[in-house]
């Protein structure tokens, strides 16, 4: 063993315990609290909840119309010119042929004709149309002869404008003016109603020259035409045959027809002409029949019926005539019956 003896223990006790005995609880949480939340909240709702309706339309409106105003219409008929020009055109046009007042004058064969031709008519013919006066014309005789009363089923339909109604028409007309033409000059004819939008010239009881268009015979008989003849009947200067027989047409004869440069027949018999025969018709150089028996003539006979030189036939017969036959009808070199 060891010779000496273990040294004496430490003079230090070991050191005392701890003044504050253990809490045995754990370590206490650290002295600063976290990082204080974030100061902004979340971003507010809308405050205005959705409506769930559409979306509200533009504020702003619709782009406004065009300031410029529509086109005019169309015109009714293809002349190149405005309505409203092209009836001051024909009133001007038609002037010289009637009385303007009568133009005007809805009541009277002028003024249906103009009004026929300007705003019903579907032939549409323009005032420069050399034809456009005799269509006008042939209008007018149509009126003054009370049309609308015809029985020869030649009147016009009812609606001028109504193709079925117009075919309907033509259907019932069936006078063909194609008397004997001693002259033997070609026309052409039709057997279509009046006023309808065919060719004047196709209309029933009326045949046209073929070199010239023009109107070159109005032929009816018994077929219900009464009414007074138009004056305006001297301007068709190719007219060769005037053929009215038997029916209710009266009146006096317009002295303007004594200026017909080519009527070669006037047959006017059985009908209610009145008045005296005018003189002026004794100036129609080529006149070859006079046919005016069984009417209401009054006067005398002219002498001047001794200056047409080619007249061949003559009827004065049941008249009112007073006087004798004149002794110039001796000179009618050409006559044949008297």
């Amino acid at each position: 063993p060891p010779t000496n003896p273990p040294t004496d223990p430490p003079t230090n006790l070991p050191t005392a315990p701890p003044t504050n005995p253990p809490t045995n609880l754990p370590t206490a949480p650290p002295t600063n609290p976290p990082t204080d939340p974030p100061t902004e909240l979340p971003t507010a709702p809308p405050t205005n909840p959705p409506t769930n309706l559409p979306t509200a339309p533009p504020t702003n409106p619709p782009t406004a119309p065009p300031t410029n105003p529509p086109t005019e219409p169309l015109p009714r008929c293809p002349c190149g010119q405005t309505d409203a020009s092209r009836e001051a055109d024909a009133f001007a046009v038609l002037s010289t042929v009637s009385d303007p007042a009568l133009l005007l004058d809805e009541t009277t064969p002028q003024g249906r004709s103009f009004e026929w031709i300007i705003d019903i008519d579907e032939f549409c013919g323009c005032p420069a149309d050399p034809k456009f006066v005799q269509r006008y014309i042939m209008g007018v005789f149509y009126y003054s002869t009370e049309g609308d009363s015809w029985n020869n089923g030649c009147q016009a339909p009812v609606d001028l404008t109504d193709p079925v109604a117009i075919a309907a028409a033509n259907n019932d007309c069936t006078i063909e003016a194609d008397g004997l033409d001693i002259f033997g000059l070609e026309t052409f004819r039709g057997t279509d109603a009046w006023l309808t939008p065919s060719y004047e010239c196709f209309w029933g009881g009326v045949a046209c020259r073929n070199s010239t268009l023009c109107m070159d015979r109005i032929e009816f008989e018994t077929a219900g035409l009464a009414g007074t003849m138009p004056v305006e009947l001297q301007n068709l200067t190719d007219l060769r045959f005037l053929i009215l027989e038997e029916g209710a047409t009266g009146g006096p004869i317009p002295s303007e027809y004594g200026t017909f440069p080519r009527l070669h027949i006037l047959d006017l018999n059985f009908n209610a002409f009145t008045g005296s025969v005018p003189v002026e018709l004794y100036n129609t150089p080529f006149l070859l029949q006079l046919d005016l028996n069984d009417n209401f003539f009054t006067g005398t006979v002219a002498t001047e019926i001794g200056s047409v030189q080619f007249l061949q036939f003559v009827q004065l017969e049941a008249n009112q005539f007073i006087g004798t036959v004149p002794s110039e009808v001796g000179s009618l070199q050409s006559l044949r019956k008297y």
